[in-house]
């Protein structure tokens, strides 16, 4: 049960409303201009009839002219602007279908084909977009698809658009940045899905209730999540700036641009509609520089490019369309929009530094870190993805690493350890329980917060300080302008008032997983093996895949796991598999017995020693204590 915003939530949200420039409305026409159709009415569903998105739900803040208390007034301001949805026109021969998925899926119409840059995150909203396309222009094969980055809504769609067997028989080419691009989607992401998607669940509101009190808006996106991705590998990686591709006579030329937002990223120029993509470095919002993905972004060399970009492109192009967000058009608009951006990630950059050199650790910095006005009351530059002090403390870890500096930090005692002794300190759990409350009644409800984690962290039952710190937490949501900041607070109110509610699936599919080269699957499996439970077993295996040439070798020795492309002088056991049937294995081992039963799976020599390797594998729980610390504080 959710509660109302506070009096001092109340002119908080007042005050920024006062403060920022919402009589600016070009975005209100800017992103309806070149509609030609809505959605298709009702939710778009998968096989089973299951709903995958539904944007009815996510419309609600168009029917109301104003912010309520409980919402920051930007946010509001922007979920009215990414409630818009549809087929739109960018210029003639460029459509794009926004606001039916995670990204926007673009259409570029050649002489007889068509190029679809990025494709959303599922499979079933890129058909939807596709046959709303094809229900108001020509119908033309697709020549070419293009992915701008790793991030799963660039390329999670594509099995909507085109088949296998289609990039197998050369009909379609896939076009991403080079060198590295398949281990940066498929690696450290599924190296660390559990824990990213935990995180990710806290950031999107995955669980939140859709309303004025819950999950309003994605930022860069309407609704926080729209089913199960894929995956097909690119077959032409682009490596330089300045290389190019003319397909169906139209010319696409390409700028690398890696360790960017997203750690492998593509900016297009298509110089015949005059048109540029700066994939997602360039959108109506700050975008996210904390560490995601593969590597963290560089902000100094995503300054570096969206400054080369300008450059190059900057006197000529006439229209900009984002990833995520609406388009921008005119050539002087474009050159404003990409400066603004420019200057803001070199202001975060920079300033962070200077103060870092004052000595300021990350906490300080991001507290005291401002855009002048010139770049904060630009609406492009708001926190709906990225955040200022987010941001921050990305740069801080990027250049300077974990450590603040301060010695203190090098011998930390765990907050299991510390709490104890803090609400001990402090008199017991009932005096930080009135302190807390003293702190809630006067607004300062980050103080109430912090008080609280010291006594949750000791006493994770207790009723009272579960029920205040939700209340707070409440708070801190209603006030962000960031969707992230507000859904994690929002997040956290929730599972302390109501418990977990896990993810239905596990977060990387299987089809994924059969995707890995072998190298990258057993590095996934290495990451699971329990070091400690594994330390004293020795063991080598040969594997012999019967759909994937060998050799292939295991061993296991010192509580950590190698694989080889040899084979063992004297393995313990010999395994022989199909290629599916061992992914199948190492995703759930409980399944060995049956699998030997059935014959898709055959051990010669020492089966103990297989099946204990196997034990050794842990399994996530995808659904583990955040605001709260572990029941058991094992691992």
């Amino acid at each position: 049960m959710t509660k109302t915003p506070t009096a001092q939530t109340a002119e908080h949200n007042m005050a920024a409303f006062e403060q920022l420039p919402f009589e600016d409305r070009r975005d209100y026409a800017d992103v309806r201009r070149g509609w030609i159709a809505p959605l298709p009415p009702g939710s778009i569903s998968d096989a089973s009839g299951a709903a995958v998105w539904d944007l009815r739900r996510f419309l609600f803040p168009q029917s109301w002219p104003s912010a309520p208390a409980s919402v920051h007034p930007s946010l509001w301001r922007q979920g009215q602007l990414m409630g818009v949805a549809g087929l739109f026109e960018v210029v003639p021969g460029i459509y794009q279908v926004r606001n039916h998925d995670l990204a926007n899926v673009t259409f570029v119409e050649t002489a007889d084909s068509v190029v679809v840059i990025d494709t959303g995150s599922n499979a079933d909203c890129a058909a939807a977009a596709l046959r709303l396309y094809h229900e108001h222009r020509p119908l033309k094969r697709i020549a070419a698809v293009i992915y701008t980055g790793t991030h799963t809504c660039h390329h999670g769609g594509v099995l909507g658009l085109i088949s296998p067997r289609d990039v197998a028989r050369d009909r379609v080419s896939i076009i991403a940045p080079g060198q590295g691009f398949q281990e940066a989607v498929l690696g450290t992401d599924i190296a660390v899905s559990t824990v990213a998607s935990r995180r990710e669940g806290y950031f999107r509101g995955a669980a939140l209730p859709v309303n004025e009190r819950g999950f309003v808006s994605g930022g860069i996106t309407t609704a926080p999540f729209a089913g199960p991705w894929g995956y097909l590998a690119p077959t032409d990686l682009i490596r330089t700036t300045g290389e190019q591709r003319v397909i169906g006579g139209v010319r696409f030329e390409f700028m690398p641009v890696p360790g960017t937002e997203s750690s492998r990223a593509l900016h297009v120029w298509i110089p015949e509609y005059e048109t540029l993509c700066c994939a997602e470095n360039a959108n109506h919002s700050l975008c996210d520089i904390r560490q995601h993905g593969p590597q963290p972004c560089d902000i100094g060399l995503l300054v570096h490019r969206l400054d080369e970009t300008l450059a190059r492109y900057g006197r000529t192009a006439e229209v900009h369309f984002g990833t995520h967000t609406w388009p921008v058009w005119g050539n002087r608009q474009i050159r404003e929009f990409l400066a603004s951006q420019r200057d803001a990630y070199k202001y975060i950059r920079d300033e962070t530094l200077r103060l870092a050199n004052h000595g300021l650790p990350p906490a300080e910095i991001a507290a005291r870190i401002r855009f002048p006005d010139s770049l904060a009351r630009s609406w492009w530059n708001r926190g709906y993805h990225g955040a200022l002090a987010h941001d921050a403390r990305a740069v801080y870890a990027h250049e300077l690493g974990w450590y603040d500096g301060n010695p203190a930090s090098l011998a930390q005692h765990p907050a299991t350890t510390t709490a104890p002794r803090y609400v001990h300190a402090m008199g017991g759990g009932t005096a930080v329980l009135r302190l807390a409350q003293s702190a809630f009644d006067s607004g300062d409800y980050r103080w109430a917060v912090e008080l609280l984690a010291h006594l949750l962290s000791d006493q994770p039952a207790h009723v009272a300080a579960r029920r205040l710190q939700a209340d707070a937490y409440e708070q801190l949501g209603y006030q962000s302008e960031e969707p992230q900041r507000r859904n994690a607070f929002l997040t956290a109110t929730q599972e302390l008032r109501s418990g977990v509610i896990a993810p239905a699936s596990e977060q990387v599919p299987l089809e994924s997983m059969l995707e890995l080269p072998l190298r990258m699957l057993f590095d996934h499996t290495a990451i699971r093996l329990n070091g400690p439970r594994a330390a004293l077993a020795s063991a080598r295996f040969d594997l012999r895949i019967t759909d994937r040439p060998g050799p292939h070798g295991l061993e296991v020795s010192n509580g950590v796991l190698y694989y080889r492309t040899s084979v063992s002088v004297e393995p313990d056991a010999v395994i022989t598999l199909a290629h599916h049937t061992l992914v199948t294995l190492l995703a759930h081992p409980e399944l060995l017995e049956s699998l030997c039963g059935s014959g898709a799976l055959h051990v010669e020599g020492d089966v103990l020693a297989w099946r204990e390797f196997l034990r050794n594998l842990d399994h996530f729980d995808p659904g583990f204590a955040v605001v709260t610390p572990r029941a058991d504080g094992s691992a």
